[in-house]
C-alpha cells in the first residue's frame, strides 16, 4: 500500500521553503507586471506546478513486504521497522520512521476515513 506524505522536521522546512520561494517569486512577477499575462510569471508558475506534481508523485511510503520511504531528493530508503504513530487528529496522522540508528524522520499523512460500506 502506498501513502503519499508531507515530510516534517529540518528536511521539510528546508525543502518546502525553497519550494514556496518559487511561488512567491511568481506572485511578485504577477503583481509587478504591466501586462495581463507576462512571460516570467507564466514560466515561474509552470515551474512551480511541475515541482508540485513531482514532489507529490515522489514522496510516499510503501508499506508492503518491503517497507520503503521515497523522498523527492533521495533514493528509496528501506525501513527496518514499521513507522510508529506519533499523533493523529481527524484526517491527519504523524508518523516517525527510523532511518538509521541515530536518524529518524517525521512525516504527515493525510487520509480520509472511508465508509464501511465501500
Amino acid at each position: 500500500m502506498k501513502k503519499h506524505l508531507v515530510f516534517l522536521g529540518n528536511l521539510g522546512v528546508i525543502y518546502y521553503s525553497w519550494f514556496f520561494c518559487l511561488l512567491f517569486l511568481a506572485i511578485i512577477f504577477c503583481l509587478e507586471g504591466s501586462q495581463f499575462v507576462n512571460p516570467p510569471m507564466v514560466v515561474t508558475f509552470v515551474l512551480f506546478g511541475l515541482l508540485l506534481i513531482y514532489t507529490w508523485l515522489t514522496s510516499f511510503v510503501s508499506l508492503g513486504e518491503k517497507m520503503e520511504l521515497h523522498l523527492p531528493f533521495r533514493r528509496a530508503i528501506v525501513l527496518e521497522k514499521k513507522p510508529s504513530l506519533v499523533g493523529s487528529w481527524k484526517c491527519f496522522a504523524v508518523y516517525r520512521a527510523k532511518i538509521s540508528r541515530h536518524h529518524s524522520l517525521d512525516y504527515l499523512v493525510i487520509s480520509r476515513k472511508r465508509d464501511k460500506n465501500d
